[in-house]
Formats: structure tokens, C-alpha cells, sequence
């Protein structure tokens, strides 16, 4: 075994042999060395893209097809006929939904504000697994009001973000009911918390959806099906109360609340009206510049 002496001479006496041989070397050799080393890293990029560049014509090729499919949608039948389809391939990406449990609802706050109040409510989407949510009541009116479900995106703070506090506070004093609840990574359902500091581990909510969603699939399951039942429940809890009209229920959100809004619009039927805002409208323009995005909004196997 060599000695720290003899390790540190055996050191110099590398770098000495090193140091020859780059002042032995032709300079027309050192220059064909370079070249052959960026040429083999150009091809090894060019490796690196033969599969994305594979399966974005498998994509494109799909979604030719669906503007062929869709160009005939032109009467009722075959309107229902699409979204049957589309409602089974959602269920086959995500797994099917799970079976449903008792919500075990119950209101742990109330804010009262001039012209509505918001109940802070807890349900278990399944069992314990908790659901935290706002409920806008309105003031004035007479009941049964309409009702907004009001999926969130990726926004900080889940429900307490500002803006969303000002649009489900206009809803309710225009005589709407709004439920809206953190998703899951978010406001008070992060997943991967710090105990020590008392904050999330990871930055952002995208980031820790994206470390949820790798760790589903290790197991063959889907982040969606968590945020798209959390969805459903919360249409359940808010069915659930007398203030509201079953048979005028919208839902509507932002970015990806916008695609939860999608999601749900194809597999509730209870859902009378829905407006996605800013999602993942265009999966051809999404796949030519930024790629997929947070697991949540890719369903394998989709496209």
C-alpha cells in the first residue's frame, strides 16, 4: 500500500508525462482530435433526439387523425358518440377512479365578509385523505343559488392566492355559490414537507406535482387520478348542500385549474356549463416548444 509521500509523487510525476505530451503532440493532431470530438458529440445529440423525434410523429400523426374525427362532428349523436370516447379513454389513462367513501365533511371556520361569508371546510376525498377548501356563500338571494366549481392552477398559496379570493368573492356577492380547495402539493396539502424548517421541501407546487407524479408511476399509478377525483369529490360535497341548485352547476379555472376543469367537464355529467381558462389547449404547438408539462397533465399513455 502506497504512503501519502509516495501518492503525491506518483501525482506530479502524472501531471510531468501529461504536460510532455501535450508539448510532444503534433498541433495537426491535437486539431483532428478536437474536431473528431465535436463531431462525436454532435452525433451523440443527434442520438439523444432519434426518440423524441420518433414519437413526435407518432403525435402528429394522432392528431391529424382527431382533426379528421372531429371535422365530422356535426349532430348530436355523433357529439355523445366522441365523448363517450374520450370519457373511457380518460378512465383507461388514469386507472379507473376509486370507489367512493364517506366524505366526512365538516367546517372548521367561518369568515364573514359584507355581502357573502366563506366556510373553511375539511373532507376526506378518500379515506384520510384530506381535502382542505373554501366555500363562498352568498348573502343575498334566495336559495337554491347557482354553483361554481373553481379548480385551481399553480398558483402560490393554493386558495389564499389573491386573485382567486377576489373572483370567488365576486361570484358569491353576484348570488353564486363557489367552492374552490387546494390541490394536492398545494397551500395546505403539501406533500413533501420540512419539519424542522416548517416549510415545503421543494420550491414550487409544479416541481413536487412532478415528484408525485414519478413516484405513481414506479408503482403504475397516475397523479391524475388523485387531482381529478379531488375534483369529483368536491362536486359531491358541494351537491351535498341546500344552498345549492343541483341542475345549475358551472365549472370553471385557471392554467391548471383549466385543465382540471377539462378533465371534469368530460367525466361529469352533473356539470352544466364549463369555461377552461389558459391550459394545455394545443398539444401540437406544446409539443414543437416546451414539451410535456407537470405529471398531472400527462396521462399515459395518452397521445
Amino acid at each position: 500500500m502506497l504512503s501519502n509521500p509516495q501518492i503525491a509523487q506518483l501525482k506530479k510525476s502524472c501531471l510531468a508525462l501529461v504536460a510532455f505530451a501535450a508539448l510532444c503532440w503534433p498541433p495537426q493532431a491535437a486539431a483532428q482530435q478536437e474536431l473528431n470530438f465535436a463531431t462525436g458529440l454532435t452525433q451523440f445529440r443527434d442520438l439523444g433526439q432519434v426518440l423524441p423525434r420518433y414519437l413526435q410523429r407518432q403525435a402528429e400523426a394522432l392528431l391529424q387523425e382527431r382533426e379528421r374525427e372531429i371535422v365530422l362532428l356535426q349532430d348530436p349523436q355523433s357529439l355523445a358518440r366522441r365523448r363517450a370516447y374520450v370519457k373511457q379513454a380518460i378512465l383507461e389513462a388514469i386507472g379507473g377512479l376509486p370507489e367512493r367513501t364517506p366524505l366526512n365533511a365538516r367546517v372548521v371556520g367561518v369568515i364573514d365578509q359584507p355581502g357573502y361569508r366563506i366556510e373553511k371546510v375539511i373532507f376526506e376525498s378518500l379515506p384520510g385523505f384530506y381535502v382542505t377548501a373554501n366555500l363562498y356563500l352568498p348573502k343575498q338571494g334566495q336559495p337554491p343559488y347557482p354553483a361554481v366549481l373553481y379548480p385551481l392552477g399553480h398558483e402560490p398559496g393554493g386558495k389564499s392566492y389573491e386573485v382567486w379570493q377576489r373572483m370567488l368573492a365576486t361570484l358569491a356577492t353576484h348570488g353564486y355559490v363557489a367552492l374552490t380547495w387546494d390541490p394536492v402539493g398545494q397551500g395546505e396539502r403539501v406533500q413533501i414537507w420540512d419539519n424542522d424548517l416548517e416549510q415545503p421541501k421543494l420550491g414550487s407546487s409544479t416541481v413536487e406535482h412532478t415528484m408525485l407524479g414519478v413516484s405513481c408511476l414506479l408503482v403504475g399509478d397516475n397523479l391524475a387520478r388523485y387531482t381529478i377525483w379531488d375534483g369529483i369529490r368536491a362536486l359531491d360535497y358541494l351537491l351535498s348542500r341546500p344552498e345549492v341548485d343541483p341542475k345549475r352547476i358551472a365549472c370553471t379555472g385557471n392554467s391548471g385549474g383549466g385543465t382540471q376543469t377539462a378533465y371534469l367537464a368530460a367525466l361529469e355529467d352533473r356539470i352544466a356549463v364549463a369555461a377552461p381558462s389558459c391550459y394545455l389547449t394545443s398539444w401540437r404547438w406544446l409539443l414543437r416548444t416546451i414539451g410535456p408539462q407537470d405529471a398531472e397533465q400527462v396521462l399515459l399513455p395518452w397521445l
